[in-house]
């Protein structure tokens, strides 16, 4: 039921509404779930569109099986802390700061950036100069 909570409905209302669906995560138990949403777009989430996902997802639960039970939703942005994972994400953080994680073959390297520019699917950073 968890997955067709994710693809068919919290899915289905991200695609209707122009949104990403970043990440949907299944917390507590089986007898009261915890259903937290991460939503995205290119201008930035607000509480309205926060609450009206929100909305559309429990009335949807409200028309399956599920609705029986009882569970918890939580419909958010993600956080700063989170990596970005649709390259239309990245128009709104346009020169600001990254940390960029990589690997180099031999152990997982980090750097801090400046995004600076965006063409296409191209992204260009500046790097910080280790003092």
């Amino acid at each position: 039921m968890y997955e067709r909570i994710r693809k068919k409905i919290a899915q289905d209302i991200a695609d209707e509404k122009g949104l990403y669906l970043v990440n949907l995560l299944v917390r507590g138990s089986n007898r009261k779930p915890s259903f937290e949403i991460y939503i995205d777009n290119k201008e930035g989430i607000t509480t309205d569109i926060c609450a009206e996902f929100s909305r559309e997802v429990k009335s949807r639960i409200e028309s399956t099986e599920f609705s029986e039970n009882d569970y918890f939703l939580i419909v958010s942005s993600p956080g700063v802390d989170e990596p970005l994972k649709y390259l239309d994400q990245f128009h709104k953080h346009l020169n600001r700061e990254f940390k960029i994680s990589f690997d180099d073959g031999q152990a997982i390297q980090s750097i801090e950036a400046k995004l600076v520019g965006i063409n296409g699917e191209d992204l260009t950073f500046t790097f910080k100069k280790k003092s």
